[in-house]
């Protein structure tokens, strides 16, 4: 394949690097949990080990997947380094496509988290999917993309992420409520009453 080259995305060193020194914590800090209940005795203990193992594991799989993309007049390539296995998808047998908005935040009361795009697309009976995180500058990897795929696909995306991003805020808006108009009152309230006690 010949095509010339028009865009060519990069992995992020520091993604790569933390989701790395992820797998390796989790794994090693169940391997050492696992030890240590084995030693004790304590059986039904051994669900939290495996269960660090398994979330090591999973970081482990995602790292082995992580794929870069090239886009060419005529394909859209996905190129996964650890596998070393190459796909080219040409534009044209693209028939579905979506993307949705993602963020590596794990619950409501943490706000330092990271947020990105999750692109998916369906070819030839097969589907793939493709996360932002791990992408430098993925905003010039969405310009390439608007400009090739079918009208129709692209407002079905634009939809799609829209959506879910609404989602998002809407429960983060339910958390801050929650918050402070139920648990900061009741929290004052103890307090209050615990200081009123102490005199």
């Amino acid at each position: 394949m010949n095509s010339i080259i028009i865009y060519k995305s990069q992995l992020s060193s520091f993604h790569l690097v933390m989701m790395i020194i992820g797998c390796l914590f989790f794994v090693g800090m169940g391997i050492t949990i696992l030890i240590n209940t084995q030693e004790s005795g304590i059986n039904w203990a051994i669900v939290f080990p495996l269960g660090a193992i398994f979330f090591g594991g999973l970081i482990a799989y995602h790292i082995l997947i992580l794929c870069t993309i090239t886009i060419t007049k005529e394909y859209l390539i996905l190129i996964y380094p650890l596998l070393r296995r190459k796909k080219n998808i040409e534009w044209k047998s693209i028939s579905d496509a979506g993307m949705k908005f993602i963020t590596t935040q794990n619950d409501a009361s943490n706000y330092s988290y990271k947020t990105g795009k999750e692109i998916w697309f369906f070819s030839n009976d097969k589907n793939y999917r493709v996360n932002t995180f791990a992408i430098k500058n993925s905003d010039k990897l969405l310009l390439e993309l608007n400009k090739r795929i079918d009208g129709n696909l692209k407002r079905k995306m634009k939809s799609e992420y829209d959506k879910t991003k609404r989602e998002f805020l809407k429960e983060q808006k339910q958390y801050h409520d929650w918050m402070t108009k139920i648990i900061l009152p009741i929290c004052l309230v103890i307090l209050a009453l615990l200081w009123i006690l102490s005199r």
